[in-house]
Order: C-alpha cells, then sequence, then structure tokens
C-alpha cells in the first residue's frame, strides 16, 4: 500500500468515513483494544496508563487526528525495517524486521482523539517465539522517538 494509500485510509477511518484496505488482515479498533487488554508477555509488549516504561506508556500529541495520522506514517517511513501495512478505523498496522535473523513484529497502533490532542495506544508482538528479549519494547521506544522527532521538527 503506498504512503498516501495508507495516510488517507487512516485519515478518513479517524474521521469516522472508513478505508480501503483488507478487513480480514487489519484488526478493529476493539480487536486492537482486546489485544492490548492482554497485557505484556514474553514476546507481546504494550501500552498501559501508569506503566514504569515510559516506553510501555500511551503517548499523547498535540496534534489532530489527522496530523497525529501524518506523523506516525512519516516517522515510521524514516525508521529501517519498519514499514507500514494498512490503516483504518483509527488503526494503524506496521511491521518491523529483526537485523539479524529477518523475524517480523506486527505493531498495531491505535489512534484515539482526546480534547485537542489525539492519544496513541500500541502493541508490539513477535510473530515467533516465546521470549523478544526485550525487542518490542524497544520498537515502541525506537517508534515514540521518531514520532517525537517528527513532531518537533513541524513546530
Amino acid at each position: 500500500m503506498t504512503r498516501a494509500a495508507v495516510v488517507g485510509a487512516a485519515l478518513l477511518a479517524v474521521l469516522g468515513c472508513g478505508g480501503t484496505t483488507d478487513p480480514a488482515a487489519l484488526p478493529t479498533p476493539d480487536a486492537v483494544i482486546r489485544l492490548l487488554e492482554q497485557g505484556n508477555r514474553g514476546n507481546v509488549a504494550v501500552t498501559a496508563d501508569g506503566s514504569d516504561d515510559p516506553r510501555l506508556r500511551p503517548h499523547v500529541y498535540p496534534l489532530s487526528p489527522i496530523q497525529t495520522a501524518h506523523a506516525v506514517v512519516d516517522a515510521i517511513e524514516s525508521l529501517p525495517r519498519w514499514e507500514v501495512v494498512a490503516g483504518k478505523d483509527g488503526v494503524i498496522w506496521a511491521t518491523r524486521r529483526t537485523r539479524l535473523f529477518r523475524f517480523v513484529d506486527d505493531i498495531y497502533l491505535l489512534l484515539l482523539p482526546a480534547h485537542d490532542s489525539t492519544a496513541i495506544f500500541a502493541r508490539s508482538a513477535s510473530r515467533v517465539g516465546k521470549s523478544d528479549l526485550g525487542q518490542n519494547r524497544r520498537n515502541l521506544g525506537e517508534l515514540w522517538e521518531a514520532i517525537q522527532k517528527g513532531v518537533n521538527s513541524k513546530r
């Protein structure tokens, strides 16, 4: 999917107008919420309010949902071995391949309007294995840093 299509689908979705993506491949917002509620385990990292690890806290950006979706897609495209897969209904799905063994981690982002900003909840999960040696936490940290860098550069 092209960058324009992903941003367009994410923006339309955030505005409640739907989007064009394979509904079988991309989870609904409710499905992402259920995944987030499952919490952290050996090969999964999820955000939760009040987490001791700042990488595992939802992040709020002083941007509209549309601007936030653009910032997320720009951030993902700036990162090596990351790829935006799809976006719809406020959900953005990205993948990241590990450097050495090329394992794929799935990252689901849920963008929720919050007054005059947008909150992002996230889940990063390895497709294989029972332990990720902390990689999924690092994935989220890398993503938050890239998004913040993009947000700061636009101010």
